[in-house]
């Protein structure tokens, strides 16, 4: 069976979104959950965060359509970052990517580790980054802290390099 991966994305302007939405979908993510952090510049209230949930189901109904995928990508309510710490937690494997997680040997390691069939969640922080003690939070819960590289990615460029990356580990033609 192939891999579910899950994009635990920070909610970002309505600009950015639809278009971290569309590249994941084309990249093969199974689930989207947003998530509230701290450094969100987003805050949504209640009706706000339905009303974006259901632009992003539109959003992945049309990439799944354009890219010949048969399922469509769920896409969850938003949640707090806690909330999605717990969700991740519960994944095979939670992956953080984080500009001060150790080095790239050990990122790779923990990648060779991913098998087909599995459920790998991957979090993705906002606009300013995740906080001190986010990250810790997610360690706390089983996430583990990887680095993409020693170039600061911006949120829209993070999880379409993770997500390249664990494509092409697992993508068997």
């Amino acid at each position: 069976s192939s891999t579910a991966f899950w994009m635990i994305q920070s909610i970002l302007s309505p600009l950015g979104s639809p278009w971290i939405i569309q590249k994941a979908v084309e990249l093969g993510v199974y689930r989207i959950v947003p998530m509230a952090t701290r450094r969100s510049v987003v805050k949504l209230d209640k009706k706000k965060a339905e009303a974006k949930v259901r632009r992003f189901h539109a959003v992945c109904e049309s990439a799944a359509k354009q890219s010949g995928r048969m399922i469509v990508p769920e896409v969850s309510e938003v949640v707090s970052f806690s909330e999605a710490c717990k969700v991740a937690g519960k994944l095979d494997m939670g992956l953080i990517p984080y500009e001060l997680a150790r080095g790239m040997g050990e990122t790779k390691a923990v990648l060779q580790k991913v098998r087909p069939g599995m459920q790998v969640g991957i979090m993705i922080g906002p606009e300013g980054g995740f906080d001190v003690e986010e990250v810790e939070e997610a360690r706390q819960a089983g996430i583990i802290p990887v680095t993409l590289g020693r170039r600061i990615l911006r949120t829209e460029t993070a999880g379409m390099a993770a997500l390249s990356i664990l494509m092409f580990h697992l993508e068997e033609v």
